[in-house]
Parts: C-alpha cells; sequence; structure tokens
C-alpha cells in the first residue's frame, strides 16, 4: 500500500497521480473535441454549455467547426445543372413577300413633299396684297388715328404735362385714366420713355 503524502495544496494525491477532477475534466475535454468534428453543431453546443475549455480555446474550436460545415454543405448539396443547348437558326413559318416593283416607303417621297411644301409657301409670299385707292387708303388711315384718340392713357392729377401708356412710369404713378383726346385738349403730350400712342392728324 502506497504512502499517501500531502502537498503543499493539501491535496491528498501523490504528484504522479491523477486527481478525479483532472481526469474528469481530460475526458470532457476528449468528447468535446471529438463531438466538435464529427457532428459540429452538438459539439459546439457542448463546448459553450459545459465550458470545456478556456474561452480562446473554444473560440478557435468554433470557428473550425463551422468551417467544417461550411464544406460539408457545400459538397453534399446538389447543384442546379442548367441544360446547355445550342441555338439552332429557324425561319419564320410565313414569309409575306414585298412586291418587286411599285415600293412606296413612308420616306422615299420626303424630298417631293418638302419641296411641295416650300413651293406652297413662297406662293403664298408672292402674293402681293390689293392696292388700296386714295379714298380707301384715307379712310383707313383715319379710322386709325380715331382709334388712337379713343385709346386709353395716364397721367397726374394736377400739374400733368405728359400722358402715359400705363399707370406707372419710372417711378411716377399716374392714376388718372384718360383718352388721348383728352389729354391733348389737356395740352399734354406725350411721354418720350414709355411711348404712348401720339395722334399725328
Amino acid at each position: 500500500m502506497k504512502e499517501r503524502n500531502s502537498d503543499t495544496h493539501g491535496s491528498a494525491y501523490t504528484p504522479n497521480m491523477d486527481t478525479p477532477e483532472r481526469s474528469r475534466r481530460s475526458n470532457r475535454a476528449l468528447g468535446g473535441l471529438l463531438l466538435t468534428l464529427l457532428l459540429p453543431p452538438v459539439g459546439i453546443v457542448y463546448l459553450w454549455r459545459k465550458g470545456v475549455f478556456r474561452t480562446r480555446g473554444r473560440m478557435l474550436l468554433t470557428g473550425i467547426a463551422t468551417l467544417e460545415m461550411a464544406v460539408l454543405l457545400a459538397c453534399f448539396l446538389p447543384t442546379a445543372q442548367l441544360p446547355l443547348s445550342t441555338p439552332v437558326a429557324s425561319l419564320p413559318v410565313a414569309v409575306t413577300v414585298a412586291p418587286d416593283d411599285g415600293i412606296v416607303t413612308a420616306l422615299s417621297n420626303i424630298d417631293q413633299l418638302l419641296a411641295d411644301e416650300q413651293a406652297a409657301q413662297a406662293a403664298l409670299e408672292a402674293t402681293p396684297e390689293p392696292e388700296l385707292t386714295d379714298e380707301e387708303a384715307a379712310a383707313q388711315h383715319a379710322a386709325e388715328q380715331e382709334a388712337i384718340l379713343n385709346t386709353i392713357v395716364y397721367s397726374v392729377y394736377s400739374n400733368a404735362k405728359y400722358y402715359h401708356a400705363s399707370e406707372v412710369c419710372g417711378t411716377q404713378s399716374n392714376r388718372r385714366a384718360l383718352t388721348v383726346r383728352e389729354a391733348m385738349n389737356e395740352g399734354m403730350g406725350a411721354c418720350k420713355n414709355c411711348n404712348p400712342p401720339v395722334y399725328t392728324g
């Protein structure tokens, strides 16, 4: 019978004998390593639940098991094979044969159409306006001048010297509305800046 010695840590075993705790840890480590390599998902759960190795060792074994699972999935998953076929040229079932003569497309006579349009435009521009007789020209001029006399213009209310085409001319506000005839009767002249209508007689 071997003599039991007590070491400084209070262990009842000799240095060359394994304690039951150390033996259980080594068995757990071996089992966790085998499970991780043979059945990676079960082994990873076992490693982290039982705390077999230190954290760094568990992380290393988890990475190796994950890589192993990825390789196994890549090897055993079926890959879709696309059927390879060579394209074959085919003819349409029905073909409409174009006539040999009298082919007219949408743009075949575009030059002729443009030439006809330009000739029509030139004919319209070249048409002379009918000449007016002296009496007709005088009547037309009188009507234009009468329209000018009845045109509404604007001025200030007091001491107005000029009438204007709009209510505002430059910085001046012209609130009074009157006709060109009324402005001329009051001795106003046309503004040189806004160019209102002017009666020429």
